[in-house]
């Protein structure tokens, strides 16, 4: 009868245990650690503890809790047995199923981001530099027609090549993962995205949907400044209807084969289908997979009479109506610093 006290003690102590190993049972099963629209990349890095990554992901704003995952750690006996690597969760992920992508394995992604601007060649060699493919093969299916027809692109007749396409994000794939693979999440990517933009705006600025890709990929290449986009599209097109030639730099430059960084004035003057020095209106293609902003730009250029503009040196443009005015800012800006430079 003298340990009745201490018999009490420890069954309430048991129960309480219990019960919370109840309650983090429950909360692994039902609350939603992370939701996440968009793929959401965890990165485990070698020697890391899972409370370690517990509290960096709660620093991070992805997980809203960090010491209940580490005590349902604890109870699941898994605490010392996440793994290393780049893992990608998406929607809603309780931390049991989060449990479990850090210790399988299994979920393991490369990520490769494509900038916006990037050429179709530009991305061949990061994703063979990524080992994510052969570059050759990627190549070769952008250009394939049987390959193109299956992809449900917005414009009809099908483009001779993919560039456009392939919309700037940053991906995730499971190495192995086919060149096909590859190519289609770019372009479903970009079908979700922008697709809609140039099939019902387009025609606003009397273009079709893959010439508006085309003016696009012009204004994405012109400039990285979202201030200047709808500035840089107004000239283009202001041209267009004035019948003047493009004049734009990035397009010669795409049609060069064996371009090393320094535009020379006999590329100027080289009659490629590239050059809007010597041919009228728009390139054949597109020069490069614009992102959205430039996508938006083509279709809803700024309401501005410019006809010229030019680069400042730090990454803007004076904007110019008139060649008289053109002329003065070139001085200004291209002609006087170099003089400059030389003296």
């Amino acid at each position: 009868m003298a340990n009745r006290p201490g018999y009490i003690v420890v069954g309430t102590v048991l129960v309480l245990l219990a019960g919370f190993m109840g309650m983090l049972l429950a909360y692994g099963h039902f609350s939603t650690s992370i939701a996440a629209r968009e793929p959401l990349a965890i990165e485990v890095q070698s020697g890391e503890t899972l409370s370690h990554v517990a509290q960096r992901l709660a620093g991070q704003g992805i997980l809203r809790d960090p010491r209940l995952l580490v005590a349902l750690g604890i109870l699941r006996g898994d605490s010392g047995n996440i793994k290393a690597g780049e893992y990608v969760v998406q929607g809603s992920v309780t931390p049991n199923e989060l449990l479990d992508f850090l210790v399988s394995g299994r979920a393991r992604f490369v990520s490769l981001t494509v900038p916006e601007g990037f050429s179709l060649m530009e991305i061949a060699d990061r994703l063979e530099t990524r080992e994510l493919g052969r570059a050759d093969v990627f190549l070769d299916l952008t250009r394939d027609p049987r390959f193109i027809a299956t992809l449900n692109l917005p414009v009809d007749p099908p483009p001779p090549s993919l560039e456009g396409f392939l919309y700037p994000d940053t991906y995730y794939f499971h190495r192995g993962a086919s060149e096909t693979r590859l190519i289609e999440a770019m372009v479903q990517q970009f079908n979700r995205r922008a697709a809609e933009v140039l099939r019902a705006q387009a025609a606003q600025v009397g273009l079709t949907p893959y010439r508006a890709l085309i003016m696009a990929s012009i204004v994405e290449k012109e400039t990285a400044g979202p201030a200047e986009r709808s500035l840089i599209s107004a000239v283009f097109h202001n041209r267009l209807r004035a019948r003047m030639r493009l004049g734009s730099d990035p397009t010669v430059i795409y049609g060069l084969t064996d371009f090393d960084g320094n535009l020379r004035r006999m590329d100027l003057l080289t009659e490629t289908p590239y050059n809007t020095y010597k041919i009228p209106g728009l390139p054949p293609t597109p020069i490069a997979n614009p992102g959205l902003d430039s996508i938006r730009a083509a279709v809803a250029p700024a309401h501005v009479d410019y006809l010229f503009f030019v680069a400042k040196g730090d990454g803007t443009h004076v904007f110019s109506k008139d060649y008289r005015a053109h002329s003065r800012a070139v001085f200004k800006y291209q002609i006087r610093p170099h003089q400059k430079r030389s003296s």
